[in-house]
């Protein structure tokens, strides 16, 4: 090797070594910082990669944060999680009697809005005002809930200014860290949805909750205001015909991943067709009549 060859190894050498230290240095000082959820080299996670709140049977469960909001957040659990027992038609105080039937948020919000597969409230407050298809317009998020107090609750708006309305945007702003979950339309059926076939899924799967005349099971009775161990999928207790639920788009996937209750969303136990029938179905009973928008 020539001296000139062997100089500019050595040069090299040293070089890389001054560098690699001078990274190992750098990274040793910031591994507190990282370690403690401060900045890194790495790209900052996604609002998905947040942690979902669980307040499901299974999970941690609702508690009241230590802030100073927190009643109010608790009460707006308390709405979604007991509508009927807060703001029902059977509550003591008339004036709190906005909802129409004796149904709970979370029929649909499975645990208090925390379930990714079943219409999940996390994140919503932060992707309204936004347009909407149905409407035709861009709808705030006190309008959204007041959609569903009109259609799935079958009630009556909740003023803007109200102490339910507070409560309901408070809890929604306290779960709304992670990115909202939209779920995907359904795809169609190999067949027709078919009301006949839908009877025969219903009553092999869904009778045995939900009854065989669809109207529920009541915790105590009526007057008590304690709602449903298993609620009424038609009559004058359940939802009516504008509601997210009477319609194919909304209602297939919610009850092929959710049905019967504590299926794996990942192995549905109905099928793609037995879903549209059975909905098919279930739109054809009766149940009140709904506003227009």
């Amino acid at each position: 090797m020539t001296s000139r060859a062997l100089f500019t190894t050595v040069f090299l050498t040293l070089l890389f070594g001054v560098l690699a230290a001078v990274l190992f240095s750098r990274d040793m000082a910031r591994a507190p910082e990282i370690a403690a959820g401060g900045p890194s080299t790495k790209a900052s996670p996604s609002t998905s990669a947040i942690t979902w709140p669980d307040y499901s049977a299974n999970g941690l469960g609702f508690q009241t944060p230590a802030r100073p909001d927190g009643e109010l957040i608790a009460q707006g659990y308390r709405q979604v999680s007991q509508t009927f027992a807060e703001i029902g038609p059977e509550v003591a105080d008339p004036a709190r009697r906005f909802a129409g039937n004796n149904l709970s948020c979370q029929n649909c919000h499975i645990d208090g809005g925390t379930n990714r597969h079943a219409l999940p409230l996390v994140g919503v407050f932060n992707i309204y005002p936004r347009f909407l298809t149905r409407s035709g317009r861009v709808v705030s998020l006190p309008e959204r809930v007041n959609q569903c107090m009109t259609r799935s609750m079958n009630g009556r708006p909740l003023p803007d200014d109200s102490p339910e309305m507070a409560a309901f945007l408070a809890y929604f702003k306290f779960i709304g860290g992670p990115e909202a979950v939209h779920a995907e339309p359904a795809p169609p059926p190999s067949l027709p949805a078919s009301v006949e076939r839908g009877a025969v899924v219903y009553a092999d799967v869904c009778a045995l909750c939900h009854k065989p005349d669809g109207l529920g099971v009541r915790v105590g009775s009526k007057g008590d205001a304690d709602g449903y161990s298993f609620p009424p999928l038609w009559g004058p207790d359940s939802f009516n015909d504008g509601a997210g639920m009477d319609r194919f788009d909304r209602a297939v996937s919610f009850i092929r991943h959710n049905m019967p209750r504590g299926v794996d969303p990942a192995h549905p136990q109905l099928s793609l067709q037995q879903a549209w029938d059975v909905v098919a179905y279930l739109r054809a009973q009766p149940r009140p009549p709904g506003p227009e928008r």
